[in-house]
């Protein structure tokens, strides 16, 4: 068959063509380190104080971390945000620790876009303020949408905060406030777009997630996570293809993975806006009770794109299972030994477990309930320990579930022959092996050609009189 050149321009392609070579756009990555020792601001290679430092409040680069002490002085804030904007798939991981959780002492670490700075404002009442823009970007369709506004200089009382469009004339738009006091002065107008981790309240243990879309948004989910105290927390926004998750890990060192995810949302996901990182510093109307530090070890921002794969003539099985495709992200197996690597470092072998079918049995019964994650068969070995009782007899089975735990059926052939004695016994399964019933050293195995089902158990009945089995372990090795 002859094949064409790749399609061209609004061709049709056809079953002839080259296929087109596609290559995943590659990962960009902004490591935002605090290495230089900075008094009074940060670093300019990646971002700046917006406006100036609030009154109270000090802003430092030492010990290779972000250090920002929030004072005790109502209504201040500082705010720092990123010289660049991030678009897309985007992933930002921060580490926070708090000196203490306090009131009125509030912290976020967000991505948002910026509206305007240094914008003209006129607080006209105690629930209404005015700002006028240059070009303004809101009409009378923006009406009922929220932002921010902060950064506030000048005179009357404000307080920084999300507050809605209540109605547009030419380059003026009016603002619904609360507990404002009439005056003049400049401020900023940001996140209408944003992903937003807000740290507030007196919970070490807390935090508040949300995301926003073009004034829109879900509510904050009171997420749970590790701890804000020393050595503090690092949190992990992900936001790709509509979707955002927040999941969180301690700083501290560890030997197993430690994310665990918190909250996500699946609508008002701004992944198609460009966004500064930002890390802003805001306290309360009422002055704080005392001043907390926050210290920010590291920020990192990173771009990315999904690479979609299309699986070409694949038939859906059912509406309710779409593709026959199973990602297996984690199997949990207890391990029984451990072996030794190059080197004499230990690991555990993965392939080996315990069912915790143990202690002395005196009738007839079932074992734990067991999951097969993904082996064909396994050899299952009962190390049965003491026996007592006149004539004592166990026959030990393997059992299958067609129902994931309820119902139970007997796999054929996966039966002991009648155990009446201290030894190790055990039971072969695994697809196309030959049946067998084989001698140890101490008792005997049979064997089974059958696939060891993804639900199964041990199930033995004992006879005798006053019998008594007291079984040591049952090991289960299992067989890819």
């Amino acid at each position: 068959m002859a094949v064409n050149q790749i399609p061209q321009g609004s061709a049709t392609p056809q079953e002839t063509d080259i296929g087109v070579p596609v290559r995943a756009v590659p990962q960009q990555m902004d490591r935002i380190s605090f290495a230089s020792a900075i008094t009074g601001g940060i670093d300019p290679t990646w971002g700046a104080v917006v406006g100036s430092i609030g009154t109270g409040m000090t802003v430092n680069q030492t010990g290779g971390n972000l250090v920002i002490v929030a004072g005790t002085t109502a209504a201040k804030e500082t705010i720092i945000r990123s010289t660049k904007t991030y678009t897309g798939g985007i992933r930002l991981r921060a580490t926070t620790t708090l000196s203490q959780r306090i009131v009125n002492n509030n912290f976020y670490v967000e991505l948002v876009d910026v509206v305007g700075d240094n914008l003209a404002y006129s607080i006209t009442s105690a629930t209404s303020m005015t700002v006028t823009f240059t070009t303004n970007p809101f009409t009378s369709a923006h009406i009922g949408q929220s932002m921010y506004l902060g950064n506030f200089n000048g005179t009357g009382t404000w307080l920084s905060g999300r507050y809605t469009i209540a109605s547009v004339s030419g380059n003026t738009t009016t603002y619904t406030v609360a507990g404002f006091a009439v005056g003049t002065g400049t401020l900023s107008v940001f996140g209408w777009n944003y992903y937003q981790l807000q740290y507030t309240g007196a919970t070490a243990t807390a935090v508040n997630f949300d995301t926003q879309r073009k004034g829109w948004n879900s509510g904050f989910t009171a997420a749970t996570i590790n701890t804000t105290a020393a050595p503090g927390h690092m949190a992990i926004v992900t936001g790709n293809d509509g979707i955002s998750t927040f999941a969180d890990q301690t700083v501290a060192s560890a030997t197993s993975i430690q994310q665990t995810y918190r909250a996500n949302r699946s609508q008002n996901v701004p992944d198609d806006i460009p966004l500064y990182t930002q890390i802003r510093c805001s306290n309360g109307s009422v002055a704080p009770a005392s001043s907390t530090t926050w210290t920010v070890g590291l920020v990192n921002v990173a771009i990315y794109a999904n690479q979609n794969v299309t699986l070409n003539d694949v038939r859906p099985m059912s509406a309710a299972t779409a593709l026959p495709v199973e990602i297996t992200r984690a199997v949990a197996l207890t391990s029984s030994t451990t072996v030794t690597a190059n080197g004499g470092t230990p690991f555990a072998n993965p392939v080996v477990a315990l069912t915790g079918d143990t202690g002395a049995k005196i009738a007839s019964g079932v074992g734990a309930t067991i999951t097969n994650a993904n082996a064909k068969g396994a050899q299952i070995v009962i190390n049965m320990g003491a026996v007592s009782g006149t004539t004592p007899t166990f026959v030990a089975k393997i059992q299958g579930s067609a129902d994931s735990g309820t119902t139970w059926y007997d796999i054929p052939g996966a039966t002991t022959a009648s155990l009446t004695a201290t030894g190790i016994y055990g039971i072969a399964i695994y697809p196309a092996i030959t049946p067998l019933a084989a001698s140890t050293t101490t008792g005997t195995t049979a064997g089974v050609s059958f696939v060891l089902p993804r639900t199964w158990r041990l199930s033995w009945t004992i006879g005798g009189t006053s019998p008594s089995f007291t079984i040591t372990n049952v090991q289960v090795s299992y067989l890819l």
